[in-house]
């Protein structure tokens, strides 16, 4: 199996005496494995393999204390296999011998290129995943095995129809142990009625070998009856030649009493054959959409509920009976009526999520269908809803949004925090960005991801040597060439990931230095070639910048700030965004004075 990035799945040890080499490295697979962990002798890289046991190791050849060959061969003692990388300088060919007498994988010369390194760790994580995967395939199997056995209905038949097992839930669903079933004719079970030469495709299935799909109505140790869809699927035994069969069973008794339980309704009505038909059909389709049901007037007034949704809500039957649907929906309840009364109008299905509230004062949301029911005059018979309770997936995406937001603020915060730069500043340029944005007319939506991902902007500095990042004076030409390269290092970082947060961060990197006329970097893009989200961070990044002190630097006055802005107007900045700014500067200033450093 093809993985995109088979690293990710990965555990990497890197081993590394150079500070330099270090940080260069660290940033690129950092991202890209499971776990990172870092040495900076082969002592310690021993100690980090016994402790934590990594997938992969990379290790530099001369080290101190202990070199990159003397470890891989006491790694070698407790494992063959694992994939070991050697990195060295030209001119230690000489030690060509020992490095193939202790077993390594792949060789990179040094200085190192960080896209050699990647390709090589990645087609050694693919070889790794790849073995893995064929080593493991009987016990992945066994797994599946297992995994139908617990969550489905089971029954195990020989050639000849005869019971050869039956898992637990399908014993316990129909009253028996297991001992009294195992070698006794299934045909023992089927419900028989006037109808029961139905089954002779499935007799007929035994006898051939062949795959059967029907309903099948079994009975209880207790005779009572239970319907269920039936699955009979042939397993040809290679050692003992012959067919035997699996059957899967999806017990559909509620259905089955619900379309009934409507069906004796109609029956004891005064409507028409023609009408029962007609309601028959419509109830059918209905109940054919969904899970949760419940049935109620125009107005609202509940008439019916099934048992899954009286569970999720909380309610007895005589609880719901009578009173309005729409109270279950407090906020909704104005908006959802108007909706249902246009479907019932023109004669339409609504399609909608909602949010309801339990016995409990919880809130569920479902997504929901409403489906009118009509009598042959046109007239509105009744509403049916069909609700799939999905608050459980809701809470679990938000918790995984929430984890994400916190993850690339703590990042944000770290980047600043080493260039001798507080929190606060990742903090005020995320929230000038999201003022910003809502005065420009961008999306609710759009604003809050650009105030997430705005403290991403810097992230790249994390790869620039300390000499560079915290030198007090201003830069020579050749280390302001090295501190560009933070914003392509920064969008590298996020990768080519096309997860909302993760795209948004990669282009607030790349194009936070972009100016309007053409003249920034790192790709000289101009005007509306560079993203909003570029535009606004460069503003609210050179405002924060120029207003605080740091390192190289004092704040300046906001007279000064004010005038250097509107005199890049159209240059550096946006012309329409910086004229928004400045209209509403006492917005900024607030901020400003609300997120101060202490």
């Amino acid at each position: 199996m093809e993985i995109e990035n088979p690293l990710e799945s990965c555990t990497l040890l890197y081993v590394e005496d150079e500070r330099d080499t270090r940080r260069r490295v660290i940033p690129f697979l950092a991202p890209r494995v499971k776990t990172l962990w870092i040495a900076e002798d082969g002592k310690k890289g021993l100690e980090l393999y016994e402790k934590c046991r990594p997938d992969i190791v990379v290790t530099d050849l001369d080290m101190p204390k202990m070199d990159g060959i003397r470890m891989a061969r006491a790694i070698r003692t407790e494992d063959r296999d694992i994939p070991i990388v050697l990195t060295a300088s030209y001119g230690n060919e000489y030690r060509l011998s020992a490095a193939i007498e202790a077993q390594i994988n792949a060789f990179l010369p040094k200085p190192l290129r960080i896209a050699d390194l990647l390709k090589t760790v990645e087609e050694t994580a693919r070889n790794l995943f790849s073995q893995r995967a064929r080593t493991k395939t009987q016990s992945t199997l066994a797994q599946h095995y297992l995994a139908i056995e617990e969550s489905a209905l089971l029954i195990y038949l020989d050639e000849r129809g005869k019971i050869r097992q039956i898992n637990d839930g399908m014993a316990a669903l129909l009253n028996y142990t297991q001992d009294l079933l195992v070698g006794e004719p299934f045909e023992n079970l089927l419900y028989k009625d006037h109808n029961f030469n139905r089954y002779d495709t499935l007799f007929e299935a035994f006898e051939t070998g062949e795959s059967w799909y029907g309903e099948l109505n079994l009975l209880t140790q207790f005779d009572r009856e239970l319907i269920f869809k039936a699955t009979l699927i042939p397993i040809y035994d290679t050692m003992a030649p012959g067919y035997q069969f699996m059957m899967l069973l999806d017990d559909i008794t509620e259905l089955v009493n619900y379309r009934k339980l409507l069906k004796n309704e109609l029956d004891q009505t005064q409507d028409t054959l023609y009408e029962k038909i007609h309601f028959l059909e419509q109830y059918q389709n209905a109940i054919n959409e969904g899970t949760a049901i419940c049935r109620f007037l125009e107005d609202g007034t509940i008439l019916r509920t099934d048992d899954r949704f009286d569970k999720i809500f909380g309610f007895e039957k005589s609880e719901l009976v009578r009173r309005s649907f729409y109270q279950l929906c407090p906020n909704l309840e104005e908006d959802l009526r108007a909706r249902v009364g246009e479907a019932v109008s023109n004669r339409s299905i609504l399609r909608r999520r909602i949010k309801c509230m339990d016995i409990h004062g919880n809130m569920h949301v479902a997504d929901s269908v409403f489906i009118p029911i009509y009598r042959l005059n046109g007239e509105i018979e009744e509403i049916i809803s069909i609700h799939n309770d999905i608050t459980d997936i809701i809470k679990l995406n938000e918790e995984i949004r929430n984890t994400q937001k916190e993850l690339l603020y703590i990042l944000g915060e770290v980047v600043e925090s080493r260039s001798q730069e507080t929190g606060y500043h990742v903090k005020r340029v995320a929230e000038y960005s999201r003022i910003l944005s809502r005065l420009a007319g961008l999306e609710e939506q759009e604003t809050e991801l650009l105030g997430i991902v705005a403290p991403m902007h810097d992230v790249g500095k994390i790869a620039i040597p300390d000499k560079i990042l915290l030198k007090p004076g201003r830069l020579d030409p050749e280390e302001e060439k090295i501190i560009r390269e933070h914003t392509i290092i920064g969008g590298e970082l996020f990768g080519n990931s096309e997860r909302p947060f993760m795209k948004a961060a990669r282009i607030v990197a790349l194009e936070h230095h972009e100016c309007y006329d053409g003249s920034g970097y790192p790709y000289g893009k101009e005007g509306e070639e560079i993203h909003i989200f570029g535009r606004i961070v460069a503003i609210a990044d050179v405002f924060d910048a120029l207003s605080v002190d740091r390192v190289y630097k004092k704040g300046w006055p906001i007279e000064e700030i004010i005038e250097y802005m509107r005199e890049e107007r159209g240059k550096r900045f946006d012309p329409r965004l910086i004229d928004l700014f400045l209209e509403n500067l006492d917005l900024f200033l607030q901020v400003r004075e609300s997120i101060r450093e202490i």
